[in-house]
């Protein structure tokens, strides 16, 4: 691949929105169709699909809500994205502690729907910046872009373990 073909697929690179809270369904769903909506909404932003067994063990470890009588609400909707992309980068641990902490401090609802909108806007920032250094470096090699995109991947990693280890702390002194 060439760097003419990395910036072409860039530019055509159609990972979707994630939906907002109120385009999530309003009425309750059974497993298969969480995870077939969870998979539908998270097309082309993870690795590997969810899964009904990813699901009962979420819900197993405590880092999504029981359904009540086998049917799921929004809520699950919404922390079912959540973990299915903050887990490419953090522990599961770390990723139930963080949900703990944000819904103390605001409704699920509030909480994804913020968690969505930054998603959003930072996408379509990513989106523009990295096409215009692929359109100004294109001389440059593949690898070289693979280097700089991992390295922001380890240094944004780096700094934000490093804000949920302080906010953690913050949270204990209160």
């Amino acid at each position: 691949m060439d760097t003419v073909m990395l910036a072409n697929w860039l530019k055509n690179f159609q990972a979707p929105n994630l939906p907002t809270w109120e385009e999530f369904p309003d009425f309750e769903l059974y497993m298969d169709q969480l995870v077939s909506l969870g998979n539908r909404y998270l097309d082309n932003l993870t690795d590997s699909p969810i899964t009904s067994s990813m699901v009962n063990s979420y819900v197993k470890k405590g880092l999504m809500a029981r359904p009540i009588k086998k049917k799921y609400q929004p809520e699950h909707i919404a922390e079912l994205i959540v973990i299915s992309l903050l887990k490419n980068v953090y522990s599961l641990e770390i990723i139930k502690k963080s949900i703990r902490e944000v819904i103390a401090q605001s409704s699920v609802r509030e909480a994804y729907n913020h968690f969505a909108s930054v998603f959003n806007s930072t996408l379509i920032q990513v989106r523009q910046q990295e096409e215009k250094i692929l359109q100004v470096d294109a001389s440059d090699s593949v690898i070289n872009f693979t280097v700089q995109f991992a390295v922001r991947a380890v240094i944004y990693k780096l700094i934000s373990s490093r804000l949920i280890e302080l906010q953690h702390q913050q949270h204990q002194r209160e």
